[in-house]
């Protein structure tokens, strides 16, 4: 049985198609980043010491994020910071590539009597 001389062209044009497709656009790339909150830097951080009171820290840090009291009367106030890195690659559509950190830093001080009696990071 013969074939038809087009048919043999087939494979040919193919494979032209597919390395012409290389050529072009074949990857993105992308990235968002996300902050929330308030990041403290380790030199204001250690101002913050037992005995300073609460116009002193919100004065260097600003109001917290969340205040909360003890049934023995301690106010613990918390500043929260988060950022969020998601990039992602993409390669014809064939291989997708995500990427995503997170970092999260929370700064925690207890108060009693309106003044500092402790300070620590979760």
């Amino acid at each position: 049985m013969k074939s038809l001389p087009c048919l043999r062209l087939v494979p040919i044009f193919l494979t032209s198609l597919v390395v012409s497709g290389l050529t072009g656009c074949i990857a993105t790339q992308s990235s968002n980043v996300n902050i929330a909150g308030k990041i403290i830097p380790d030199d204001t951080y250690t101002q913050i010491q037992p005995g300073k009171t609460k116009d002193f820290v919100v004065g260097l840090i600003g109001e917290p994020f969340k205040k909360t009291t003890e049934d023995n009367g301690t106010e613990v106030w918390r500043w929260n910071y988060n950022e969020s890195n998601i990039s992602a690659r993409t390669i014809m559509i064939l291989y997708v590539e995500v990427h995503r950190i997170n970092s999260t830093q929370t700064v925690a001080v207890e108060f009693k009597d309106g003044r500092v009696t402790k300070v620590w990071r979760e």
